[in-house]
């Protein structure tokens, strides 16, 4: 059988098609590859995941020596400090996802990364959270600080340390009353719709994400026993 099928002429036009089919497949594969790795590149300390969006909260990593472009500030109550929930913000295994359990009560704080990342080319952020029952509305925010700038005015692979200047920061609270507590919950934000609102005249392509951060709520105060998770935060197109 194989014999004849060798000799065949349809079987060498098959044979030339698949041979053809794998060379696309693997330059395909090499293109996948080279563009994942040039998205990883765009932002240094990030990852990518399968989907090829940039992954900003590439955890876990010390909160008290964290990695570079990242910034740590927080402040102990002095009313929870030896309580069994007393840490304001720490990783845990949350239904097998590695996020952050953020305890605002326990004391303001607010974790962030450097970025510059140009509005357009990576317009929509995503993030998931999830509450526990006595978790409000509000008391942790997503922050956002955006810039305008050429695109001449920094170095790819040197952010700077600390918080950069900004000229407007936005704050998101994080969390929604009619979803049911206990449940992980995945929020989109189209950052350039953002940027319109402040800046409506202004060039897209000078309109920058700097720093993206999750900070305490500044205008209420959370339950002792207040826990909001987050995980998940990222840039795609």
């Amino acid at each position: 059988m194989t014999g004849c099928l060798g000799n065949h002429p349809q079987f060498d036009a098959w044979t030339s098609a698949l041979i053809t089919g794998h060379r696309r497949f693997c330059l395909f594969g090499l293109l996948v590859a080279a563009g994942l790795h040039l998205s990883a590149c765009t932002l240094p300390g990030s990852g990518v995941d399968v989907g090829g969006d940039l992954k900003l909260l590439y955890a876990p990593f010390s909160l008290s020596n964290p990695p570079k472009y990242w910034q740590y500030n927080h402040q102990t109550n002095a009313s929870t400090t030896g309580a069994p929930s007393s840490v304001a913000l720490e990783w845990q295994d949350k239904d097998g996802k590695i996020a952050l359990a953020a305890r605002p009560a326990a004391g303001p704080f607010e974790l962030g990364r450097r970025t510059n990342i140009l509005v357009l080319a990576s317009p929509y952020l995503s993030f998931d959270w999830q509450q526990n029952s006595t978790a409000q509305v509000g008391d942790v925010e997503l922050v956002l600080g955006f810039r305008l700038q050429d695109q001449g005015d920094w170095a790819e692979n040197d952010l700077g340390t600390g918080k950069p200047p900004t000229d407007h920061t936005v704050r998101i609270p994080v969390g929604n009353s009619q979803v049911t507590y206990g449940q992980w919950q995945r929020e989109y934000f189209d950052l350039a719709g953002v940027y319109r609102r402040y800046w409506p005249d202004a060039p897209g392509e000078e309109v920058r994400l700097v720093w993206i951060g999750i900070a305490s709520g500044k205008d209420k105060s959370a339950a002792v026993t207040s826990v909001t998770y987050l995980t998940q935060i990222l840039l795609s197109r």
